[in-house]
């Protein structure tokens, strides 16, 4: 037996993923369905009992939490992006059901966790939910998704590079808890995973399967490793800050919904702003960024999406020092850096002239 004073570490865990067709699902439970239109569009006649069906609208924690207390079935599925899982996640944990989510692009990396993003207050917030109890992949729907969606969760992988970059500033600072101090073994880690992702940027972005079966790993590696170090400053840094900060800049609700919304019918994906995000940032760290704008580029994700103006990029990047900390945010260069008019438009002008 162990001593009560025994420190203990609880590592979570990945959902069981079963790879095959949709059209070979077939449950009578009752299910309560979340969903966006594009989502239903690809799936529709797969042969499971509705006795809920829910478009989803929102990501606030008001509107999820209203739509649990209203759910009631025996069984949840989430079914499209990271909007429909993200709610499904946490549906499914306020009743005690049992989830079954259904990507049908491989847009985040929400499909594979145990928390929900939710807007409040001008930022992202994540939420205690559960994980999907079973992820089932489709190959075909992956595959034959829009070029410009299938991939977009590849930023997620590619942030390690920004993310990455900040964690070991903040430990050379020592502005790291202790509970989140980085060792030599997770940036080993981590590199290898981003170096994967930098050599394999071609593949993923065409869409084969061998891509986007390397790509699925890769997000449950990412995902792991996150898992591992109990936090998610691997692959979260000023990149994904940078994000936060300029959905508040976003000319609509409907076009906000970058963190929950990617491939579910919003106007920007996640990866979208992810990769700007990491642009912006890659080159305010000096790091050799021109090698992940190529990736991004070999994956089709655009990182220049048309309702992201000049000038909000410019008063994001002015502001995102001081957004930073009045969300309290953990360390990054975005912590520290106070970003001119002047080094806003220089940085601005270098990634995406």
């Amino acid at each position: 037996m162990l001593r009560d004073d025994c420190a203990y570490d609880q590592i979570g865990r990945l959902p069981s993923i079963v790879r095959c067709g949709f059209a070979d699902i077939s449950d009578s439970r009752d299910a309560i369905i979340l969903t966006t239109e594009p989502a239903w569009a690809v799936v529709d006649g797969i042969a499971i009992n509705p006795r809920q069906f829910i478009h989803v609208e929102g990501n606030t924690k008001a509107y999820i939490t209203s739509l649990a207390e209203t759910c009631e079935g025996e069984v949840v599925y989430g079914i499209g992006g990271g909007l429909a899982i993200d709610t499904a996640k946490y549906v499914a944990a306020t009743n005690g059901l049992p989830l079954v989510a259904l990507p049908t692009i491989l847009s985040t990396d929400a499909f594979l966790t145990d928390a929900t993003g939710v807007r409040e207050n001008g930022c992202v917030r994540y939420l205690a939910s559960k994980a999907p109890d079973t992820v089932i992949v489709d190959m075909d729907i992956l595959c034959n998704a829009p070029a410009a969606m299938r991939a977009s969760g590849a930023a997620d992988v590619l942030s390690i590079a920004t993310a990455m970059w900040d964690w070991q500033e903040a430990e050379k600072m020592g502005e790291n808890p202790s509970e989140q101090q980085i060792t030599p073994q997770i940036v080993d880690i981590g590199a290898t995973l981003l170096q994967t992702l930098l050599d394999n940027a071609r593949e993923i972005g065409r869409g084969t399967p061998t891509g986007l079966k390397l790509l699925l790993d890769l997000l449950c590696m990412e995902v792991q490793l996150c898992h591992l170090c109990g936090h998610s400053r691997v692959e979260e840094g000023s990149e994904h800050y940078f994000v936060y900060a300029i959905e508040n800049h976003l000319t609509s609700a409907e076009e906000t919904r970058a963190e929950n919304a990617p491939g579910d019918g919003g106007n920007v994906l996640h990866g979208e702003l992810v990769g700007l995000g990491i642009l912006l940032m890659a080159a305010l760290q000096s790091q050799p960024w021109t090698q992940y704008r190529h990736a991004l580029e070999c994956l089709h994700i655009n990182y220049q999406p048309s309702v992201v103006s000049t000038k909000a990029i410019a008063e994001t990047l002015i502001n995102l020092s001081d957004y930073v900390a009045h969300h309290q945010l953990p360390y990054t260069i975005a912590t520290t850096l106070r970003i001119t008019p002047d080094i806003a438009e220089r940085t601005i002008q270098t990634v995406l002239d």
